[in-house]
């Protein structure tokens, strides 16, 4: 399992952001370790294609949005939701995710 997700800066405790194709940054985790890869394309679809190849399963969202949603459809990936409303950060999220892994 591969867990992505959209950050703003560059750290390990950032904030998740709430822009799909236009984040700054993507996460991946696979419950030991994180991997903070600079958003090479800025629009949604490709950006939904790069985050497959980098072998996403999982997408995890500070709030719901339509193009992940859209997008979820014509692949097998689970969409993941924030516990919290405000001041969702990474490092809160991976341990909520991977706590019994």
């Amino acid at each position: 399992m591969i867990i992505a997700t959209a950050i703003e800066v560059k750290s390990n405790n950032a904030p998740l952001s709430t822009c799909f194709g236009k984040a700054k940054y993507y996460v991946f985790f696979d419950g030991q370790r994180l991997i903070i890869e600079e958003n090479p394309y800025r629009t949604g679809e490709k950006v939904y294609l790069w985050l497959l190849q980098n072998g996403m399963t999982h997408f995890l969202l500070k709030d719901q949005s339509k193009i992940p949603c859209i997008l979820k459809n014509k692949n097998k990936i689970t969409l993941l939701y924030s516990m919290k409303q405000e001041n969702v950060r990474l490092d809160e999220m991976v341990k909520i995710y991977f706590k019994n892994v």
